[in-house]
């Protein structure tokens, strides 16, 4: 049996009946890890001891007759942004290699407690600085559809282990589109849900009034029942939402029948490749016949770079300053160096502007979402670019003006809305291109369904990358 080519959730019926072991599942996974990683380099730190103990537990248990959970024994990894007592938490920064918290963040405390072994950490750029996964100290992950390309970031590493078939569930996290741009370039589904959906501790650092923690799999049901056992309120997190929490599984069942859907091929700054822009348009289509009333509109934001720029760089800089030794700034990445003097740029005027801006764009994105239910747009304006880069650095042959304009993300990270980006297809060159779905707020449950009855209408679980098929141990 080809266990990986099989979802988190019916691997976890096996399990649950007994049919096949949480070891073997385990053991099956840390086999296509040892022939593939070293490729793709997705996986940075393997807890295969780690893994094996927790899958054990889950057998010894479900032997005693005990009731678990749908996703028990299912191996998962956690983006190496993220704590992990124990196991080593670097943020892709050479500065903190040998870093191994004493205390799991939130939503680690949930999965152990669920039962799902964490197979290890997946890579990430230098605190998540750019939509790239490539650092100094682990190296750049490849992209499992083209290997010489990025698999995006800053969650690059979980998605290409998922389109690898290395683990078919993983944690990420996003803000400003490191969830929807990796689940995009390797052609996985990844939610970005609402912010405070699932808490948030105990990192302190740069990203906390932007970032959403959320799942990235092959298939919209695994990614729900991995977001049920992640969100919920928690104390320790000032911006975690009260409960009571819905099911996220059960509301991917269903019709999306008179949806009111608006399609729009950029947010209304920026501009799009052709060859995008028809990809997402055809996928949007889908739709209208999913019942759908799908027409074109757009809310006409204005490119927000300033206001993103002037929340994060600031606090990005406090941090860094904050948390490394002196003379930090030598051995960081370049790519993120450039933020610090344009920190020293700003002033508290400035800072307070970007405060503004953000909150007429959440009153823009608002008024417009209450005539629309949902907001179809591409994740991305090119395709995925080459690794190494930033960004795309050039959308329909011409050069980009700005490094976050091909993104069309990082406004709903400003406004908090949740968001997920589903395979739209494949570019001439083979290259996944990923559609975004944004929802209203607290609407996780209407993104999922209607995520979920996209991909019933154009499946794409089925569908791998050539590398993930080569002959291996486990295959």
């Amino acid at each position: 049996m080809e266990l990986w080519k099989l979802t988190a959730l019916e691997l976890g019926r096996l399990i649950a009946r007994r049919e096949v072991r949480a070891v073997e599942v385990v053991t099956h996974f840390l086999e296509r890890i040892e022939a593939l990683n070293p490729t793709i380099n997705a996986i940075v730190t393997l807890d295969a001891d780690g893994a094996l103990v927790a899958a054990r537990a889950v057998d010894e248990r479900l032997d005693r007759g005990e009731a678990l959970g749908p996703l028990a024994g299912v191996p998962v990894t956690i983006k190496d942004l993220t704590e992990t007592k124990g196991l080593r938490t670097t943020y892709g920064s050479a500065l903190l290699r040998d870093h191994v918290p004493d205390v799991d963040a939130v939503l680690v405390e949930r999965l152990r407690r669920a039962g799902l072994p964490i197979l290890g950490k997946t890579n990430t750029p230098e605190f998540g600085g750019k939509f790239d996964t490539e650092n100094r100290l682990f190296g750049a992950t490849r992209n499992p559809w083209k290997l010489d390309h990025s698999p995006g970031g800053s969650s690059g590493g979980a998605a290409a282990q998922v389109a690898a078939g290395l683990g078919p569930i993983a944690h990420g996290n996003d803000g400003g589109g490191s969830i929807r741009v990796p689940a995009s370039c390797c052609g996985v589904f990844g939610l970005k849900p609402q912010f405070g959906r699932v808490p948030f501790w105990p990192r302190q650092d740069s990203w906390a009034t932007l970032n959403h923690e959320g799942p990235i799999a092959r298939s919209v049901r695994d990614a729900a029942a991995l977001l049920d056992l992640m969100a919920g309120p928690d104390p320790r997190d000032p911006y975690s939402l009260p409960g009571p929490v819905p099911s996220f599984l059960a509301a991917c069942e269903g019709d999306i029948r008179d949806l009111r859907v608006a399609w729009s091929p950029t947010p209304g700054y920026g501009r799009v490749d052709p060859e995008v822009q028809a990809l997402c348009e055809a996928a949007a289509r889908t739709f209208e016949d999913l019942g759908c009333h799908v027409e074109e509109a757009s809310a006409g934001l204005d490119f927000p770079a300033e206001a993103f720029l002037g929340i994060i760089v600031p606090r990005m800089v406090a941090q860094l300053e904050r948390d490394l030794p002196p003379g930090f700034v030598e051995q960081l990445d370049p790519m993120l160096a450039v933020f610090l003097p344009y920190a020293d740029q700003l002033s508290a005027r400035d800072v307070a502007r970007a405060e503004f801006a953000r909150l007429q764009l959440y009153d823009r994105v608002e008024a417009f979402l209450q005539r629309y239910d949902l907001w179809l747009l591409p994740v991305m304006a090119a395709p995925p670019h080459r690794s190494g880069e930033f960004g795309p650095t050039e959308i329909a042959d011409r050069p980009v003006e700005s490094p976050l304009e091909p993104f069309f993300t990082f406004p709903f990270n400003l406004t908090g809305h949740p968001a997920a980006s589903v395979p739209a297809g494949f570019t001439r060159d083979g290259l996944p291109v990923g559609l975004q779905i944004v929802g209203r707020r607290f609407a996780e449950t209407t993104v999922l369904r209607a995520a979920a009855c996209y991909e019933a209408a154009r499946p794409w679980a089925d569908r791998w990358p050539e590398i993930a098929q080569q002959p291996g141990k486990s295959s």
